[in-house]
């Protein structure tokens, strides 16, 4: 690195960054950001946000690399594989780095998710599931958006927030954890394969029995012993077996009004789910 190069300071301009790919998606309450960048030249990367921000890295050769937080370690941080750097809320952070090339996933973490306890600024930190999830999560973001790797991603960020919240936030000590009563799991129930074919956001779901988004995840998966997710997806694919068995309704037809988006994306999912694909489903039924 140029010995003349320091870390951005607030007001020098900062250096370009050499993006190579670049993939952003809100996964339920996380901003997810994968990313690769060349680093040939030093290259400036600097945060101040509302909200936490957890940075993944993934791969890559860096030559050298300094970071500075306005409270926090500071100093040379040479990222590995498997390295976590947490930029607390509010918290000013610059890195100046140098070398070939740096793969890296960032997690937008919203303060309210961990029930507003502080995090610690943190570099080189290990978490071995938060870096295993968030690389399920970044390879998801970056590959096809189709219906399963929707799913699949929903299921990486419930995870992810679940594991956040458990070993970063505060532990509610004395605060009574909801569980949902009998006529509330029906509502859910109804509303999910009433309407197949609908998306059934966190927050809809959430809304129908008047809990936040953060509390709802842990009531339903108590309650049904799945994430919403996998609840959903679970009863497309009932209903689209059933239709198969007892039906006559071509296999387009039934992955359409299960909610799926392309028949191949159906047959994927229900080979997974039965072992066999939609086609020898049904034929085993005549």
């Amino acid at each position: 690195m140029n010995e003349a190069a320091t870390i951005w300071d607030g007001i020098r301009p900062r250096s370009p960054r050499d993006v190579v790919a670049r993939h952003q998606a809100q996964i339920g309450r996380l901003g997810v950001l994968a990313a690769t960048e060349n680093l040939a030249s030093p290259t400036d990367w600097a945060f101040e946000e509302a909200h936490h921000v957890v940075v993944l890295h993934l791969g890559g050769r860096l030559d050298r690399m300094d970071c500075e937080f306005s409270v926090g370690p500071s100093g040379p941080a040479m990222p590995a594989r498997g390295d976590i750097w947490m930029i607390p809320a509010a918290c000013r952070y610059a890195a100046l780095a140098q070398g070939e090339r740096a793969e890296f996933v960032e997690l937008s973490v919203p303060t309210a998710l961990l029930a507003d306890a502080p995090l610690a600024a943190r570099v080189k930190h290990r978490d071995e599931f938060l870096f295993r999830a968030g690389a399920r999560l970044a390879g998801l973001v970056r590959g096809p958006d189709d219906d399963l790797a929707r799913m699949a991603a929903h299921e990486a960020g419930d995870a992810i927030e679940r594991h956040l919240r458990t070993h970063y936030g505060y532990r509610e000590r004395g605060a009574r954890h909801r569980a949902l009563s009998a006529s509330e799991r029906n509502r859910l129930a109804d509303a999910v394969r009433g309407q197949l074919d609908a998306e059934h956001s966190l927050a809809a779901l959430a809304a129908l029995v008047g809990m936040e988004v953060r509390r709802f995840t842990d009531a339903f998966h108590d309650a049904f012993g799945l994430s919403p997710w996998q609840y959903v997806m679970r009863a497309r694919l009932d209903e689209a077996a059933r239709r198969l068995w007892h039906g006559a309704e071509p296999v387009t037809e039934v992955a359409l009004a299960t909610g799926f988006a392309s028949p191949s994306h159906f047959a994927t999912a229900f080979a997974r789910r039965f072992g066999v694909p939609p086609s020898r489903y049904r034929a085993a039924a005549r």
